[in-house]
């Protein structure tokens, strides 16, 4: 790999973790479990919020959906099935 290949690779992890770093604030900050679970309509709304927010900060979709792994929408349909599970794991656990 020449010097240039390197640098560039280098700068596309920096902004790919960039992006990470913003999503994962991103969503513990604004996404919380609402019902139904795995609202599209809701999870595209938080898409729409969330590359809002991050064109002001020079983030782009391409740049979220690396860091995600998968598309914006089903990110927000996962971090909200996520919030559910977390708000119901403790009263499963207490009625065990």
């Amino acid at each position: 790999m020449c010097k240039d290949e390197n640098t560039s690779m280098k700068e596309l992890l920096m902004t790919v973790e960039r992006a990470k770093a913003f999503l994962d604030r991103w969503i513990l900050e604004n996404v919380h479990d609402t019902l139904p679970v795995e609202d599209e309509w809701e999870a595209i709304q938080l898409a729409c919020r969330c590359l809002e927010e991050a064109d002001t900060q020079g983030i782009t979709k391409n740049e979220l959906e690396k860091a995600a792994g998968v598309d914006l929408v089903k990110c927000m349909v996962d971090a909200q099935v996520a919030s559910a599970n977390a708000r119901i794991a403790p009263l499963v656990q207490t009625s065990s």
